[in-house]
């Protein structure tokens, strides 16, 4: 017979073998795809953020991204990713360096009117811009450089891939139609393949000829040096090195800013790959997509453990079958590879159904970790499924490779004498399989209860307000509204929002704790310096006696801002305690001066001009959080601010908005009365305008991100781990109680009581246990610097955390085990005294 003959022999008689134990074929099947399918999301994962280009996009290593860097007479270096139009234009020019090149911005535009606008995504790009991607439509056609060509081009979109089956339902007779963006109507003319995002990872509904989208702006866009509103994509010709185009890049730019701008001078290009590799690496998400792997990992390692105890104790099961076929000459290596087949087999369908376990934990990391990647994406690719099966095939392997040391050691005559029933004494390797299983769960028990803890602690503490019942609005005008004529749009806004049901107060406001920022310059006599801390100005914030009471700010000391203090009343204002307490240490602030504003005829200072009002100290508040959710000193020691939103400050430009947003408090929950409020402002507003509508909490959890992250996924992942330790330790203490039946039958004979039987059952399995949570502990603590920069008012060796997660291990062991102890006291000492 040839090899593929006695593989497929094997093959066949191991899947007869397992049909007869469909429990255990169950229950390893189930592990496997539970850890292979967490591996293959993870690595879907690294690989889309780390190592693969985005979708849609040809021999990804050939284009490049062009930044420029830049010196200024002081000697500050910087780098821009954004530059300005003829940039561009010079390094397209550049047909011996670069195949072709591109400029591209992103811009939102309104969809609909009305009260049923919405907001979409866009890419306004140059026309060869899908010439140096690489890619090709999924139906129709790109636009090309003749749609792209000054001044305005011709008014024609391409879909993505989504909002075509999002918007249209994936109408092949879309093409031609007409889609109305800001007004302005579109010729559809091509729909992007699917996934296809152009050059990076962000979702975006629309593409348009750059020309096409900036007709409304002054043409000097064209022309300005400095104006930053374009990146550069650029593909590499043939032949052509990138440090060869990049000098090229470096001489071409060189001539565009040529005595443009004597204040900075260009020092270089830089050309950055669309391919992800290290620069990813050491992104937030780079890093937290390499921990949650790691931890993946230590999920596989225990269930590959948990099988390999399965394993072991099924071959020990079968030690007379595996005996008898010894006797009648087949060979140990054929057995080693009969052995080894079925592990395989179990791994590979663990890792089939583990692929629909990945794509399902693929949308929660989506969802989590990934907000800003298109919905369309999937992580199970061509790789994912490669990367799947090679890890089934090495997780059964190893597992497999436990019941090949039994059979090693195997005494055939011994064998067939005991008939398979001679109790199997103490196992050093069945030990140190169950020690690592539980070993490995207690350090991701740790882990898990440290990012618990953290977001406890970090939800805990007192930010000064509450964000529950907070919506901010912004309005975004579709018409050139700005200065005093935006101020008054907000203020009616507001006026309209205080009617509507569920809305108990809506005020127009400035700036925000954790939102839009104001430092204006400022002044106190007797200070040749404005008053700073750690190199940190006061924050200033418009208040209304509305936002006041929105935000809780309680007074302690003087009073609060009131209706009077208004456009012509006496200059007023609020202060913290910080800032009561730096610039008057010891003494009431009460009535002393501070000046506020700009120097309308000089260059902007630091420094507020004494020619400037004095505002008058009416009131020190208590202090809140503005910047930083973390317990860090230079955010306990932020001064704050507050004046009327009628006596703000002049500031140097004329049309300057003042009122950033609206600031709403509804009853009970905030994100049922977004569409309201958006229906509300956009159906009765006098100018066509989107209102982008958000819980204030929106501000908050980008610096929650990463902690909730942890203790959702590190919970996720020590359950998961939990479950299949808690199943191996069923597995192995039922073996155990199965081996020991006649031990048990002559204590029960000899008057050993039902209570004692089970103590011991338990007894055994937490004997078995202790070493690993010990061993599990002690890793955990010798891990525990990696992990301590990740936590909140955390420490990485907390104790209670320690002595939790070993408690549960704990208790886990004596739940698994309480069934077989449970069997083990009910057992009959006449039928056990008659078993073999």
């Amino acid at each position: 017979m040839t090899l593929l003959d006695h593989l497929r022999q094997d093959a066949t008689y191991a899947a007869r073998a397992l049909r007869r134990e469909p429990g255990l074929t169950l229950g390893i099947i189930a592990t496997f795809a539970l850890a292979i399918g967490a591996n293959a999301a993870m690595f879907g994962l690294v690989n889309r953020l780390l190592l693969a280009a985005p979708p849609g996009v040809a021999n990804a290593d050939r284009v490049t991204r062009v930044t420029l860097d830049f010196v200024t007479t002081d000697g500050d270096r910087f780098g821009g990713t954004t530059t300005s139009y003829p940039v561009f234009r010079a390094l397209d020019k550049l047909t011996g360096a670069f195949k072709a090149a591109a400029a591209v911005r992103t811009d939102t535009v309104a969809l609909g009117q009305g009260a049923e606008l919405t907001e979409i995504s866009t890419i306004d790009a140059s026309g060869r811009y899908f010439e140096v991607l690489g890619a090709h439509a999924r139906l129709g056609r790109f636009f090309a450089p003749a749609d792209d060509e000054l001044p305005a081009g011709s008014p024609v979109a391409v879909l993505s891939y989504a909002f075509w089956q999002r918007q249209y339902g994936g109408d092949v007779q879309v093409l031609s139609r007409e889609i109305v963006l800001d007004g302005q109507p579109y010729t559809i003319v091509g729909v992007a393949p699917p996934g296809f995002t152009g050059d990076a990872l962000a979702p975006v509904d629309v593409f348009r000829p750059l020309t096409v989208a900036m007709r409304n702006r002054a043409s000097t866009w064209t022309s300005e040096t400095g104006l930053n509103i374009v990146t550069i994509v650029a593909r590499l010709h043939d032949g052509v090195s990138a440090p060869a185009a990049q000098h090229a890049a470096t001489a071409a730019a060189r001539g565009v800013f040529a005595g443009a701008d004597p204040d900075r001078t260009l020092t270089g290009t830089e050309l950055t790959s669309l391919l992800p590799g290290a620069s990813a690496a050491g992104s937030p998400q780079g890093r937290t997509a390499l921990w949650l792997s790691g931890v993946a990992l230590v999920v596989l390692l225990i269930a590959i453990a948990n099988v390999a105890t399965l394993l072991l104790l099924r071959a020990l099961r079968r030690r007379r079958e595996i005996a008898v076929r010894i006797a009648l000459g087949i060979g140990r290596a054929r057995l080693a590879r009969q052995l080894i087949t079925e592990s395989l087999l179990l791994a590979l369908a663990g890792g089939a159904v583990g692929l629909l376990v990945a794509n399902w934990l693929a949308a929660v990391i989506r969802a989590t970790l990934l907000p800003g990647v298109t919905p369309s994406d999937t992580f199970v690719d061509r790789g994912v499924l490669v990367a799947t099966l090679g890890t089934a095939c090495v997780a059964g392997l190893v597992a497999g490779c436990a019941p090949l040391v039994q059979l090693g050691k195997r005494d055939i005559i011994a064998e067939l004498k005991t008939a398979g029933a001679a109790p199997l004494g103490r196992s050093a390797l069945r030990a140190s399989l169950v020690g690592l299983q539980v070993a490995l769960c207690t350090v991701l028990l740790v882990g898990a209860g440290l990012f618990v803890r953290s977001l406890q602690r970090v939800q805990a503490q007192d930010l000064g307000f509450t964000t529950a019942s907070l919506l901010f609005v912004s309005l975004d005008f579709r018409v050139n509204v700005r200065g005093a004529e935006s101020d008054r749009l907000y203020t009616e806004a507001a006026a309209r929002l205080g009617s509507l049901g569920g809305i108990t107060g809506a005020t127009i406001v400035e700036a925000l704790p954790f939102g839009p920022h104001h430092v204006p310059p400022i002044s106190v006599p007797g200070m040749a310096e404005p008053p700073k801390v750690a190199g940190q100005l006061p924050m200033m914030y418009a208040a209304t006696p509305a936002y006041l009471r929105m935000m809780q700010v309680r007074a302690r000391e003087g009073r609060l801002l009131n209706a009077r203090d208004g456009r012509g009343s006496p200059l007023v204002v609020l202060v913290n305690e910080t800032m009561a307490r730096t610039v008057w240490p010891g003494q009431s602030a009460i009535g002393r001066c501070i000046r506020v504003g700009f120097d309308l005829t000089k260059p902007p200072t630091p420094l507020a001009p004494a020619s400037l009002p004095c505002r008058e100290v009416v009131g020190v508040v208590r202090d809140s959080r503005a910047r930083s959710l973390r317990p860090d000193n230079s955010e306990a020691k932020l001064m704050q601010y507050y004046v009327p939103f009628g006596q703000l400050p002049p500031v140097p430009f004329p049309d300057a908005r003042d009122v950033s947003g609206l600031l709403v408090q509804v009853t009970g929950d905030a994100d049922r009365m977004i569409g309201a409020v958006q229906r509300l402002i956009q159906g009765t507003t006098a100018v066509p305008v989107y209102a982008r509508v958000r819980p204030y909490q929106d501000f908050l959890d980008p610096q929650l991100r990463s902690w909730r992250l942890g203790a959702t996924l590190f919970t996720a992942f020590g359950a998961l781990a939990l479950g299949i330790a808690a199943v191996g330790l069923f597995g192995v203490v039922s073996y155990l109680v199965t081996q020991r039946t006649r031990e048990i039958g002559v204590r029960l004979a000899l008057g050993g009581s039902a209570t004692r039987i089970a103590r011991l059952v338990i007894g055994d399995a937490l004997r078995m246990v202790t070493w690993g949570v010990g061993a599990g502990l002690a890793l955990a603590i010798v891990l525990a610097p990696l992990v301590q920069s990740m936590l909140f008012a955390t420490s990485a060796r907390e104790a209670t955390v320690l002595g939790a997660a070993g408690a549960m291990l704990l208790g886990v062991t004596i739940a698994a085990a309480a069934v077989p102890a449970w069997r083990a006291a009910r057992v009959s000492p006449l039928v056990a005294l008659r078993s073999d």
